[in-house]
């Protein structure tokens, strides 16, 4: 696998250029020229690795992963020779995960050391080490392992057998975690690997630190979350910490504007189909706040100081205040200690789009894509396209999706092959196979976290479902599905297929909101985010209600059902089974007459532009039982859609 790093591509350069003038020194007969390149040619040298040891709290917040990603690629261009990684936060899972990367990555002989007695029970902002567990479709592991975790020695006595083999001042150590494991090295005395004390060895072998820690803001000295977390050790690593041994802090504040979005790691991932981290994006909601600050001091550690605004160099004081603990810095030129300094927009830009380019180097590229734009394809075409892409497509929903699964959102999967928003009818068959699809994962995903409890949030397009399960408090549910049932054959077989899946309460919310009401909502909604509804369906889909509530009550009589009023969105209203009953999914000639007269005004007044026009009105004519007159009304509407999108056409 090819990768462009700084360093390769400098040596390279460097090499061509001097085996170019000797060539032309030879060729011109020049023998001054030609010893001046031999001799140029001797002199350069290649860099040397970086000798390091990884020291991370692996198994909670993603930026570790993508650090660990792209350590494994520096080793690959031989710019590091990694000794060994450190799991400094409790558990062989954690553990096991590493050994799950290094077997990935192809180096699985790295040797890891296990935290022991650091923290107990931190905070765990994501719980991804359950890709430990996942199996593949022959229900073996999904991915390869090399190690017996459980044989993993202490991280300190890694450290300690690791530092004794080593030359003086030659390890690094990137501390991306917490300072647990440095503390007890520090403190630990004499052993079978050497006679030297912890401290003494540590001072003699280490070149430097570079670790996650601090923030430096004006009127901010907070020591950052991983000091803090285990902040009676990190006073022994700061406390301790030889002045011959530099540190160089990356404070939380130059990773906060690194912001690699879930949707974004999954589209950079979209070309692999078997991948950890893509597992991990894909198993579990990612979208927490993350941001990329551990990968800032490795690639400092690796590239080199230039990479980074570092401050004047001083010393730096760690103050054990608990969650409140402080991290000081006091200039001094003399000083081991150094920080780095946010940059701009660009310098921001410029380290995120480095990460990404890392995680696109993949070594089990997929055999289908579906980021890339593609003809146009509708239809069955559509359908047949997403079959072998089903779960690239899954995965893309499921990385911002928690715990709702809304139709309306699966849609936008369908982009690259032409979905714009209102053509949602040309993709009805290949989003009811994702939908279907991801229905049963999420169903499946609630049930293995203990949450056995399904809401279903149905009623007319944009008549208010999602505004009434926010307000009607439904985010502890196992899964929200917010949809709209036209056939109502679908709403009984995802209540039946919710208890086959083990879910053991489900509850309908039915939300009502009237016929022109609902219809300006959509309008509205698609000029902000092109989620249109065109009028036939808006229509349709407000009929099929007609009756709802009885059917599910008679089917489903022990199933709770809360019905919400939104009439002319003012506000949610629960009401009684009695009073949804009387709710109005009749269109009358005179609501046809109002909906289409606001559809005409829209058009006249030039709102809808030559892009949302087709989106929501292009099947007027389809819209079913209208009168002669609302047929003239809606021949109009037709008439000046096809004038504008012609005229539009041929400019």
């Amino acid at each position: 696998m090819k990768k462009e790093q700084h360093s390769r591509r400098l040596w390279q350069a460097l090499c061509t250029t001097v085996v170019a003038a000797a060539m032309t020194a030879g060729l011109c007969g020049c023998k001054t020229q030609a010893t001046v390149a031999e001799r140029t040619a001797a002199e350069v040298q290649k860099p040397q690795p970086v000798k390091m040891i990884l020291d991370a709290d692996f198994g909670s917040s993603t930026d570790d992963l993508f650090a660990l990603m792209m350590l494994h690629h520096y080793i690959d261009d031989g710019l590091v020779d990694l000794k060994g990684i450190v799991v400094d936060r409790e558990g062989e899972k954690n553990a096991a995960l590493v050994d799950i990367f290094d077997t990935y990555y192809g180096h699985p002989d790295i040797p890891i050391g296990l935290e022991r007695n650091g923290v107990k029970n931190p905070r765990c902002f994501i719980p991804y080490n359950g890709i430990c567990d996942l199996k593949n479709t022959k229900g073996e592991p999904l991915f390869r392992r090399t190690i017996d975790t459980s044989q993993c020695p202490d991280g300190y006595k890694l450290y300690r057998q690791l530092l004794s083999q080593a030359d003086d001042k030659s390890i690094v150590v990137v501390a991306i975690g917490f300072a647990t494991t440095l503390a007890q090295l520090m403190q630990s005395g004499a052993d079978e690997y050497s006679a030297l004390g912890g401290l003494e060895l540590f001072e003699r072998k280490v070149k430097s630190v570079y670790i996650q820690s601090g923030r430096f803001e004006l009127g901010d000295s907070l020591s950052g979350y991983n000091m803090r977390a285990a902040s009676k050790q990190s006073a022994v690593f700061y406390d301790l910490l030889p002045k011959s041994v530099d540190i160089v802090m990356s404070p939380s504040n130059v990773g906060d504007k690194m912001n690699y979005l879930p949707q974004d790691v999954l589209s950079d991932l979209s070309t692999t189909e078997y991948n950890p981290i893509k597992a991990v994006y894909t198993n579990y909601t990612c979208d927490t706040g993350q941001r990329m600050w551990d990968t800032n001091c490795l690639v400092n550690a690796v590239l080199g100081d230039e990479q980074y605004h570092l401050s004047p160099r001083g010393w730096a004081t760690f103050v054990d205040r608990g969650e409140e603990s402080l991290l000081l810095f006091k200039p001094d030129p003399k000083g081991n200690a150094r920080y780095q300094v946010p940059g701009d927009s660009y310098f921001f830009a410029e380290k995120l789009m480095d990460i990404r380019r890392h995680n696109r180097m993949n070594l089990h590229p997929a055999a289908y894509k579906i980021e890339m734009p593609q003809p146009l394809v509708t239809g069955d075409e559509a359908l047949a396209w997403a079959r072998p892409r089903l779960g690239q497509l899954m995965d893309k929903y499921l990385c911002t999706a928690r715990n709702t699964l809304d139709p309306i959102e699966v849609r936008e999967v369908f982009r690259p092959i032409g979905f714009y928003g209102g053509n949602g009818a040309d993709y009805a068959a290949a989003e009811e196979l994702v939908v279907d699809s991801l229905y049963t994962t999420l169903l499946r995903r609630a049930v293995k976290a203990g949450k056995r409890s399904l809401a279903i949030v149905t009623g007319a397009p944009a008549s208010g479902k999602s505004t009434a399960a926010r307000q009607m408090k439904l985010d502890d549910a196992g899964l929200i599905y917010d949809a709209y049932f036209s056939n109502p054959d679908r709403l009984y077989q995802a209540i039946g297929k919710a208890r086959s899946e083990g879910i053991e309460k489900v509850t309908v919310l039915m939300v009502y909101n009237d016929l022109n009401t609902c219809f300006k909502n959509s309008v509205n909604r698609g000029l902000r985010n092109r989620h249109f509804t065109q009028v036939d369906e808006m229509v349709t889909a407000f009929r099929s209600n007609k009756g709802l509530l009885e059917k599910l009550q008679s089917k489903f009589p022990q199933m709770e059902i809360v019905p919400v009023d939104c009439s002319n969105n003012q506000g949610v209203q629960r009401v009684s089974i009695e009073a949804a009953k009387k709710w109005n999914h009749d269109v009358s000639e005179a609501d046809m007459e109002r909906l289409l007269t606001y559809l005409l005004d829209l058009i006249n007044s030039g709102e809808l532009d030559a892009y949302s026009l087709p989106a929501v009105a292009a099947n007027v004519m389809d819209i079913p039982d209208m009168t002669e007159k609302n047929k003239v009304l809606a021949s109009e509407i037709h008439q000046k859609v096809m004038e504008l999108t012609k005229e539009y056409k041929i400019r």
